[in-house]
This record gives structure tokens, C-alpha cells and sequence, in this order.
């Protein structure tokens, strides 16, 4: 009897200790819902990316705390406290996953920003981006004083790159080996223009840059050049609204989904460019959250999108692989077949095409495109050139951005940038 007696005695006080013997599944789920909205009050709604290693601990033990709450009332359907708690707690647990998410993502982009291959790319631009504009301004005088067609062929291509980023380029199309249609005072006025860039390096020239390695996934690169567009002057206000759009693509390519929401927060959607440059945004956040399969915030930022810009060929291509991913397979062909017969949408056909082969070949799930970070940074891309060469105000940007995406290659800034590894 006394074994018993002291073989009893630690099992109950482990038990009182737990205190879940006597409790029931809604005193659980209180305590639950209580432990999770007392830690979310103990959080900044607005942390640092110092604050991401304290941060970590609490957001872990509600994550925890709300995956319990979820399993109890799994277990217990039918009572209504459990239900109750779950619901009074859910808004606590996801702005916790929030902080925590932002948090962590800015000190994932401080590291990356202050890294060596940042500061060194941003020391070594100061020279060498000024260089280029005055080996294509020495380029552009050349052709000014030669014939053109005997100049070296590194002589010709700076002096059409200076031609182009000073606008004085036919908008028609030249054959490679013809001579440009260009007068003396034209190649002149096209080296004036990069001397020019030179004393005021114009914040489209950082934007186009921001573009091109953006494009290429250089992230930290265009981070750099996206900065110091903001901090430039355009020569059209309303061209500093797709700094933010830009900024957002690069944040997808590198996963984060809360500085990417921030950026789309400051378009304002006031103006028909600020709605399409909107319904391009909701388009990024739809697809960060398709990665982490949250597809609540999916549809709601893809509503968004169809509501603004509904024949968006891109929104309609996406609205398919969203009906896709549900199950929804031939109303996914459907939407894949308005998406292709869009005035639009001719670059997008021949992908349509194949997405729509693969659909139908397919026996069991066929891969969602929507995932393809690479493919949406570049649609996304095209899109805003495409929209941004219907305005007559615009027509002068996209041909700077165009050329713009020549200059990665002719700065080389990654051999610049590389850190020097020294062999043993």
C-alpha cells in the first residue's frame, strides 16, 4: 500500500502542476487565447531589425500557443467557447507572425545591405558610373566629327547608347550596319546631354539601373540604384511612383513579403498610372503569399488587382493559376483562354499556349506557374513598359529605361564589387 501511496504522489503533483487534468477544453483554449494577446501586447508594432533576435522567442511560443488553440478545437467542434477563443485570438497571432515577419526582414536586409559586396559596389559607382557617361559623351563627339560607319565598333555602340539616353535616337528602328540618320549637331547635342547627366546624375538613370539588375536578381544592386532614385529629382513628379513598384519586385525576389506590402502602401492610385502601378502591386502580394500558401491574403490581394485593372492580361493569367491551385481545372482553362485572346496580350500568348498544353495533358496537379518569381518580376516589368509607353509623357521614360538595361554589362560593376579572395 505504501508503494502505491509513493508511486502516486509525483504522478499528482505533476498533474496539478500541468493543471490540465481538472480543466476543460474551454479553460484551455482562455488560457490559450490569453497567453497568445498577452504576448502580442508585450511586442512593438513597429520593430527594428535590432529587435528580430528578442522578437523570435515570443512570436515561437504563440505560434505554438495558436497551433494548440487550433488542435483543441479540432478536437471540440461542437463547443462554442472553443470556437470563441480561437476567433478572440486569431487577429493577436497573425499581427505576432507580422511583427515577427518584419522583424526578421529587416535585419535580413540590413545584413544584406551592409554587406562587402554592397559597400563596395556603392564606393566603386561613384566612379565608375561617371566614367561611362564621359566614355559615351567622348563617343558621341566622335561620331559627331567622323564618318560614322569607319568608327571602331566600341566607338559606334557608346556613341548609339549615348544617342539613345539622350533621346536623340530614331524612334525607327536602324539596321545594325546603317548609318544612323543623325546630323553633326545631334551627336553634339547627345554628348552636351551626358556631360549633363554627369554634373546632375538625373534620378531616372538610378531607376533604370534599379530596373535592369533588378531584372537580372541583383538584388542588393538595385536596392542601391532604387535609393538613390528616391533620393533624386525626375523630371516628372508622377515618375517617382513606380520607385516603390520597382522596390516591391525586388523585396519578392527576395522573399519579403512585409517590406514588399509596405512599398505598395505609398501608391496612392489617385491618377490612372497610380491604379495600374496599384493592380501591379496587389499582383506582387498575391504571389508572396501563394509561396507561403496562405491563400486567403491570395484572394484578397488578387480581388484587389481583377477590381482596379480587371483586363490586365497578367491579372487574368493569375486569376487562372489561382483556380488552378483550388482544383478548378477547366475553369482555369477558361480564364488561361480570355487571358490569350486579350488585345493585350500577345507577348503572353505563346506562354498561355503551353501553360494550356501542360494543363491538359496533365494527369494529376500541373505545376503552377504562379510561383515562378522569375516570370513575374518580368511580366510585371513588361506591363509597366507597356503602360508607361502609352502616354505621350511616357514615351521619352521607357525609351531611357529600354537603353538603361544596356548599362550592367557596359559598368561590369560586379568585377568592381567582388571582394578580392586571396589564394593561400
Amino acid at each position: 500500500m505504501l508503494r502505491f501511496h509513493l508511486l502516486a504522489i509525483p504522478l499528482l503533483t505533476l498533474a496539478l502542476a500541468s493543471g490540465c487534468s481538472h480543466r476543460t477544453p474551454a479553460e484551455q483554449a482562455t488560457q490559450l487565447a490569453d497567453e497568445i494577446t498577452t504576448l502580442r501586447a508585450g511586442l512593438p508594432a513597429d520593430p527594428t531589425a535590432d529587435e528580430a533576435p528578442v522578437i523570435a522567442k515570443p512570436a515561437k511560443r504563440a505560434a505554438r500557443a495558436y497551433t494548440a488553440l487550433q488542435e483543441l478545437q479540432t478536437r471540440n467542434p461542437a463547443d462554442p467557447a472553443v470556437a470563441a477563443a480561437r476567433t478572440a485570438a486569431e487577429p493577436a497571432a497573425i499581427e505576432i507572425r507580422r511583427i515577427h515577419r518584419l522583424a526578421t526582414e529587416r535585419h535580413d536586409l540590413s545584413e544584406l545591405m551592409g554587406g562587402l559586396k554592397v559597400r563596395a559596389y556603392r564606393a566603386t559607382r561613384t566612379v565608375v558610373v561617371p566614367r561611362l557617361l564621359d566614355t559615351l559623351a567622348a563617343a558621341a563627339r566622335q561620331a559627331a566629327d567622323a564618318d560614322f560607319a569607319k568608327l571602331p565598333r566600341f566607338v559606334r555602340e557608346g556613341a548609339t547608347v549615348a544617342a539613345q539616353l539622350a533621346d536623340v535616337w530614331p524612334t525607327e528602328t536602324t539596321a545594325e550596319n546603317e548609318v544612323p540618320p543623325l546630323t553633326r549637331a545631334d551627336w553634339l547635342r547627345a554628348a552636351e546631354q551626358l556631360e549633363t547627366f554627369n554634373r546632375a546624375e538625373p534620378a531616372e538613370l538610378s531607376l533604370g539601373l534599379g530596373i535592369a539588375y533588378g531584372a537580372l536578381g541583383k538584388s542588393s544592386f538595385a536596392l542601391v540604384e532604387l535609393d538613390r532614385a528616391t533620393a533624386g529629382q525626375f523630371s516628372e513628379p508622377e515618375y517617382a511612383d513606380i520607385v516603390p513598384l520597382v522596390r516591391a519586385l525586388v523585396y519578392s525576389r527576395l522573399g519579403f513579403t512585409e517590406l514588399a506590402t509596405r512599398e505598395i502602401t505609398r501608391l496612392s492610385g489617385d491618377t490612372e498610372q497610380g491604379r495600374q502601378l496599384l493592380a501591379l502591386g496587389h499582383l506582387t502580394i498575391a504571389y508572396l503569399h501563394s509561396r507561403e500558401k496562405d491563400w486567403k491574403q491570395v484572394d484578397r490581394s488578387l480581388g484587389e488587382a481583377v477590381r482596379i485593372w480587371p483586363n490586365n492580361p497578367l491579372v487574368v493569367y493569375l486569376s487562372g493559376e489561382r483556380l488552378l491551385a483550388d482544383g478548378s481545372k477547366e475553369q482555369a482553362l477558361e480564364t488561361f483562354a480570355k487571358a490569350a485572346n486579350s488585345t493585350d496580350a500577345a507577348w503572353i500568348a505563346p506562354l498561355l499556349e503551353k501553360r494550356v498544353r501542360s494543363v491538359r495533358d496533365s494527369r494529376g496537379d500541373a505545376p503552377p506557374l504562379f510561383l515562378d518569381n522569375g516570370f513575374l518580376v518580368e511580366s510585371t516589368l513588361r506591363l509597366l513598359f507597356q503602360e508607361i509607353r502609352r502616354k505621350a509623357t511616357g514615351q521619352k521614360l521607357a525609351r531611357f529605361l529600354d537603353t538603361a538595361q544596356q548599362l550592367p554589362a557596359l559598368l561590369d560593376l560586379d568585377k568592381h564589387a567582388a571582394p578580392a579572395v586571396t589564394q593561400p
